[in-house]
């Protein structure tokens, strides 16, 4: 393993490498920190969507079965921006899968968040569950029972 210092390595990537070591050990803030770092590259266009995307989720619900509430609306925004990329490549189906995700991260946070959060996030669940279609609320339905055990109470003890 290389121990020198090398000055073409910026700030971030070797913090993302520091947590990467840390997000391996089970740290759920190093986790949250690499899910929060994939999605600003993707916002910032300096990643690919899909890929970055993916592992930012990845991140976040490891980091969300730990009991860090902020990496449920973070999950949630890289399954939205997923079933945003897939819908404009004409990928319908694994848009409204990403879609339903979101949907179904969106309402287990609506009973974990504090009450604050939850009447804003609340207005955003509503919104999206009026544009969405039938099939994508199913989809929501599956994945909050798939995941709520997970992310549930219990993980924010």
């Amino acid at each position: 393993m290389p121990t020198t210092h090398d000055d073409s390595v910026g700030d971030d990537t070797r913090q993302n490498i520091a947590d990467l070591r840390l997000a391996s050990a089970g740290d759920s803030q190093a986790q949250f920190r690499l899910s929060r770092s994939a999605r600003e590259l993707v916002v910032s266009g300096e990643a690919d969507e899909i890929v970055a995307s993916i592992e930012g989720l990845t991140y976040a619900r490891l980091a969300a079965a730990q009991g860090v509430p902020d990496a449920i609306m973070l999950a949630a925004d890289h399954c939205s921006h997923l079933a945003k990329v897939y819908s404009d490549c004409g990928e319908d189906e694994c848009a409204a899968d990403w879609a339903g995700q979101a949907i179904g991260l969106l309402e287990i946070a609506t009973e974990l968040l504090p009450a604050a959060n939850a009447a804003n996030l609340m207005q955003t669940l509503n919104t999206a569950a009026d544009m969405s279609s039938p099939e994508i609320m199913a989809q929501a339905k599956v994945y909050r029972s798939i995941f709520a055990p997970v992310f549930g109470a219990a993980a924010f003890a």
